[in-house]
């Protein structure tokens, strides 16, 4: 399988690759404008005994002007409100409520049940939650699209193409173990969702590495009438890996990594921001990690539909040829390190994103948020940038 995925790399590649003949209109620019930095263990009365943490996915609620924040938490599935103010000079962020998830008795959802990772409002009001896939045990739990009201009730679930489902024991097909859909979003209009998965599916090769890509998929859902029907899906080019140069002198055998397709947001119909993720962690010795965040503009209007396609890394039986979508960097969060807060000067695992309101400059506020993992050893970090479209 690593053979044929990376036979098809440098192909995908030249087709990820921006033309000026496809799209002559200028991408849009993301200015970093403040942080904030929740610690381990803060409480806030607003939440009980419940700490604020795991933030996986966030949704601006413009009827009130706050933010919800979903917990990826697989015990006690929650979602919390959140005041989120810039100053003009500072950014500062308060949690004001928490709701939970339950079923439409108001019973909680068994532990492991539900992992949720994306979250966004439908047009009539409602809120979409996305999970990850348990198949650590049988029967394994499946990856899910869910619709719940604002007070947290189910209200039903949503259909799943077939090749998203996980089958065989151990499983041969479908979504892989926790990378499942990390990434929701609503088109502005109101028309088009997207759930993008965090990583290959088994049956479409391994995954991204240092040295080969991975091909995941973003499925596009037509939403209409108080439906959300299975439209398209679109290959989505991840990796390879840059060796990061601290681990310069180490063993590739020595290094753990974890890369993934965390988030995405619509911009129109077509065009979507990308956050992804890589995780890359040193075995043994110094036991060095990092945390490397970029955001992509993707355009999927000229991506090949492989919702036929069985396998992508056997997809020449789809016509012989597939166009991902088209990927172009917009910010490596690296390069904004130096205008953190000091004494926060280090990347978190940074795993949602969401548009919000105008900002005082004049663009459009977009905020990424780091899942701490209810770890002692990260913290809940709130990024605000401005995002404004390039004139010419």
């Amino acid at each position: 399988m690593a053979r044929a995925i990376a036979c098809l790399t440098a192909g995908l590649l030249a087709c990820c690759a921006p033309k000026a003949e496809r799209d002559t209109s200028l991408p849009p620019s993301l200015s970093f404008v403040a942080d904030f930095n929740v610690a381990p263990g803060t409480r806030f009365d607003a939440l009980g005994d419940e700490p604020l943490g795991g933030i996986s996915g966030v949704a601006y609620d413009a009827s009130s002007g706050n933010w919800i924040a979903l917990a990826d938490a697989r015990s006690s599935s929650r979602f919390y409100e959140l005041s989120v103010v810039f100053d003009g000079s500072a950014l500062h962020v308060q949690p004001i409520g928490l709701t939970r998830l339950h079923d439409g008795e108001g019973k909680a959802f068994p532990e492991n049940v539900l992992d949720p990772e994306g979250i966004a409002e439908t047009p009539w009001g409602t809120l979409l939650i996305s999970t990850e896939a348990d198949s650590r045990r049988e029967p394994v739990e499946q990856a899910k699209l869910l619709e719940f009201d604002v007070r947290g009730r189910f209200l039903r679930r949503f259909e799943l193409p077939e090749k998203f489902v996980i089958e065989g024991w151990p499983p041969e097909k479908g979504i892989r173990h926790n990378l499942g859909f990390e990434s929701l979003t609503v088109s502005p209009d109101g028309t088009k969702l997207f759930v993008g998965g965090e990583e290959s599916l088994l049956q479409d090769g391994p995954e991204a590495t240092f040295e080969h890509a991975a091909l995941c998929r973003i499925i596009e859902y037509s939403v209409g009438d108080g439906e959300i029907t299975p439209f398209a899906e679109y290959a989505y080019l991840l990796g390879p890996v840059t060796w990061p140069a601290t681990l310069n002198g180490v063993e590739l055998t020595d290094v753990d990594l974890d890369v993934g397709l965390v988030e995405l947001v619509a911009l129109t119909e077509t065009k979507l921001l990308a956050l992804e993720r890589d995780w890359i962690r040193e075995r043994a010795g110094a036991r060095r990690g990092l945390n490397r965040v970029r955001i992509f503009l993707v355009d999927v209007s000229e991506a090949t539909d492989v919702s036929g396609v069985s396998s992508l890394e056997n997809g020449l039986e789809h016509g012989g040829e597939f166009r991902p979508v088209r990927k172009e960097l917009l910010l490596d969060f690296d390069d904004i390190v130096p205008k953190l807060s000091p004494e926060f000067r280090r990347l978190d695992n940074f795993e949602a994103m969401g548009l919000g309101p105008v900002l005082p400059d004049g663009g459009r506020s977009l905020l990424v948020v780091s899942d701490d993992n209810f770890s002692e050893r990260q913290r809940s970090a709130f990024f605000l940038f401005s995002l404004k479209a390039e004139e010419k």
